[in-house]
């Protein structure tokens, strides 16, 4: 295909990690010995981590702490996970490597903190595969429902949308990267609640990255 450049998501596409977001309010919860858990299916996607908390705080007036300290305790849960839980999707180092073999550099771009993202690749080992190409949209206060993010990391590697594959679980990450006149690899997981609308936005789509073909790269 004579790809110049690679962009990877994190979260759901390089590792399965996508459930300590879904989960953080239960596990917060937990902490403090509730273990029913609260329905927040479709609140989340609306709501900051921030804000979700202070929704739970609100649910549960008997924790008696504050929103700053709620907060740290699920930071706390979430570097726990990073640094010590997360393991690298089924196919990914396949794919790594026939990038670097082909001489194509990746980058990744998500809505994970930095720190997080560079202490998780440390754990799994696929730090040297993005030699610091990486977009915190937290850090920069961005989103990737706007293509801005997408043209900056290309613009990185020197090379132009139709030149970059964009390998992604999130289907409006997917319909933006798309868009915007990137090709997109596209893979299951069970976060994403449209798998049918995000297999058509790809151009390739898989169950696990193990079905996708490595020559298109």
């Amino acid at each position: 295909m004579g790809f110049k450049a690679a962009i990877f998501d994190m979260d759901g596409t390089l590792l399965d990690s996508m459930g300590i977001w879904s989960n953080l309010c239960d596990e917060f919860l937990k902490k403090h010995g509730i273990t029913k858990k609260i329905d927040l299916e479709n609140k989340l996607e609306v709501l900051s981590i921030r804000n979700a908390l202070a929704y739970v705080l609100k649910v549960y007036p008997q924790l008696e702490i504050d929103l700053d300290t709620a907060w740290v305790q699920t930071w706390q849960i979430v570097e726990e996970f990073y640094c010590r839980r997360a393991e690298i999707k089924p196919g990914i180092p396949a794919i790594l490597t026939r990038l670097k073999e082909q001489n194509i550099p990746a980058g990744i771009i998500t809505a994970t903190e930095e720190e997080l993202v560079l202490k998780a690749l440390e754990r799994v080992g696929l730090r040297e595969y993005f030699a610091g190409n990486i977009i915190s949209c937290a850090t920069r206060n961005t989103s990737k429902r706007t293509p801005e993010v997408f043209l900056t990391m290309a613009e990185m590697f020197g090379s132009t949308p139709e030149e970059t594959i964009v390998f992604e679980d999130a289907l409006y990450a997917a319909t933006t990267a798309k868009n915007a006149g990137f090709a997109v690899a596209a893979v299951f997981d069970p976060s994403e609640k449209h798998p049918q609308e995000l297999a058509a936005v790809a151009d390739w789509y898989c169950r696990s990255w193990e079905e996708l073909p490595l020559n298109i790269l």
